[in-house]
């Protein structure tokens, strides 16, 4: 008796939910990796005195634990050169973003920034009048 196996052709189409699952998890932990070494080395970066230009509230993509956050919006000068950065505070309402971002405007802020890239910054909690970011 002989048994013929069918072979089908490899499909690498078959295979694209599986690396959507793979892939959005792995660059959310890149990023969050990013984020934490980041603030973690931003403690011995030079400060600035900086500016908030902006402050508003957007939908988050995490709707259940954080789905509002408000984005502060700032401006420094790092050795003579002119940059903006964003600070995302998390919410779990719409109105708590508000409040969060509400009377920063217009105000200063001390900027870390990276040495050697010094468009990259953040806003450190602990450098801020009175020990913090929103409200």
């Amino acid at each position: 008796m002989v048994i013929y196996w069918a072979m089908k052709l490899f499909d690498p189409w078959r295979l694209l939910p599986l690396w959507r699952e793979i892939l959005g998890p792995a660059i959310a932990g890149a990023l969050a990796l990013w984020t934490w070494f980041k603030y973690r080395h931003a403690h011995s970066w030079p400060s600035a005195q900086g500016r908030v230009s902006g402050a508003q509230v957007h939908r988050g993509r995490d709707s259940y634990f954080h789905p509002w956050s408000a984005v502060l919006t700032y401006t420094y000068i790092a050795e003579g050169e002119y940059f903006a950065g964003t600070y995302r505070l998390r919410a779990r309402s719409e109105r708590k973003a508000e409040e969060k971002v509400d009377g920063w405007k217009d105000r200063m802020v001390v900027v870390r920034y990276s040495p050697k890239h010094r468009e990259v910054s953040t806003l450190l909690k602990s450098d801020q009048p009175g020990g913090q970011i929103g409200n």
